[in-house]
């Protein structure tokens, strides 16, 4: 079988900075010895002093804060180090195409890596011709000022090639992303699609979506990053499922209003429905299609108490859902995961590969029963923070994981994870 090392290579895909120069790097003086979240304080005694807990500040608390005490932070500030610029690269997604060419994504986040607080970010893009070992420089597919962008699923139309890529966005200045749910969806929610017919050479301007909702009243639009599927055979043949984020304003839930759920199309992405809604707390989907009119759904649990990787189960193309539950065998961060068919026929697979990081690093479990049951993860790296994940599959066989990682933090790259079957023992 081989060790790490001989079995899984890693090659970088996407930089904070441009072409091969990492810009902001994280200043190595400093030893990352724990995760901050975002509060800022001002002292009500009149004393001046500022206490902050830093995941994300606008521009104007960022300059109050190094305005403090001369520019140098108060001994008894807790301080997560910052910079400006390109902070920061997230939510990978990955397909490899009809033709086999591989497409990957993500976003640069610039200033901070909070999902809310006065920073932009950009849909950046890269291509493979060569199974992955080698990318094209990668490039700024969209990126708009003063917009806050979430990315959601890549995905490929296989009756006419061509590529999508969802995104939703929100004004920057927005403190807390769950905020806007309300205010999106009252404004009518709905999402974009760039559309790409050269294998991902060069992308259209944004499509506007405004998917239908559902008979009881949930809206939906894109979830975060992984990719699509489009099923085949049986009665739903050509269906394109995305994950989706459902919003019904006064619904109860870990976040009021919010669940995972799956968006759907019939007609090779010009329209869109929401589709099922899951339980309480459910977020950050991932799927497969396990059979005909069979979709195998993982996601995560935003409640982040029981340690464990969610599941829900559809016979009927994602229209609705016949079964829930969870993974003893399968521990979870809380994260999004990497998830994808093997072998087999096309949407009939033999078995799934799933990848999160269970502690740390990045790992890949494996299911020879759709599911059912997972294997202890493996590794894919041997040091080093790792976080978001997604996963395609050449026709070699060869298994690509697109995941952000770091020495000090888990989003200073994105890089791409060639592993070998026989590492996986498959």
């Amino acid at each position: 079988m081989g060790s790490l090392q001989e079995n899984v290579d890693l090659v970088d895909v996407f930089l904070p900075g441009t072409g091969d120069t990492l810009l902001q790097a994280p200043d190595y003086d400093w030893e990352r010895i724990g995760r901050v979240e975002g509060h800022f304080y001002r002292s009500r005694r009149g004393t001046g002093e500022i206490r902050v807990l830093v995941k994300g500040a606008t521009n104007e608390q960022r300059a109050e804060i190094y305005a403090c005490d001369g520019g140098d932070m108060p001994p008894s500030t807790l301080w997560m180090h910052d910079y400006k610029g390109y902070f920061g690269v997230h939510t990978p997604g990955i397909i490899v195409t009809e033709k086999g060419t591989a497409v990957a994504i993500g976003i640069r986040r610039h200033d901070s890596m909070s999902d809310g607080g006065g920073h932009d970010g950009d849909i950046l893009s890269a291509r493979s011709e060569d199974g992955g070992r080698t990318w094209a420089p990668q490039q700024v597919i969209y990126q708009e000022k003063e917009i806050l962008i979430y990315l959601g699923s890549i995905f490929q139309d296989r009756d006419s090639g061509a590529i999508f890529v969802s995104f939703w966005k929100i004004p920057a200045e927005v403190q807390e992303d769950t905020d806007y749910f309300t205010t999106h969806s009252a404004q009518g929610g709905g999402f974009f699609l760039l559309k790409s017919t050269d294998e991902g050479a060069t992308w259209s301007e944004p499509i506007a979506i405004n998917p239908a909702m559902t008979a009881d009243g949930w809206r939906a639009w894109n979830n975060n990053c992984a990719h699509g599927i489009q099923l085949v055979g049986g009665k739903h043949d050509g269906r394109l499922v995305i994950p989706a984020f459902m919003f019904k304003d006064g619904e109860s839930g870990f976040v009021e209003g919010i669940r995972g759920g799956l968006l759907l199309s019939d007609d090779h992405g010009v329209t869109w429905r929401a589709g099922p809604v899951f339980r309480e707390g459910s977020d950050e989907v991932v799927l497969v299609q396990t059979g005909e009119d069979e979709i195998y759904i993982s996601h995560r649990m935003n409640s982040l108490t029981t340690g464990r990787r969610h599941f829900v189960r559809s016979v009927d193309g994602g229209d609705t859902v016949s079964e829930v539950g969870e993974h003893a065998d399968l521990a979870c961060r809380g994260l999004h995961a990497g998830l994808i068919g093997y072998g087999g026929a096309p949407g009939r697979p033999e078995r799934l590969v799933f990848t999160n990081p269970p502690g740390q690093q990045m790992a890949a479990s494996v299911s020879d029963d759709l599911g059912r049951t997972w294997s202890e993860p493996k590794p894919l790296h041997d040091a080093g923070l790792a976080r978001y994940s997604d996963l395609a599959v050449n026709a070699d066989g060869t298994i690509l994981c697109l995941f952000t990682c770091g020495d000090i933090r888990d989003s200073e790259k994105i890089v791409v994870a060639h592993i070998d079957r026989s590492w996986l023992g498959i």
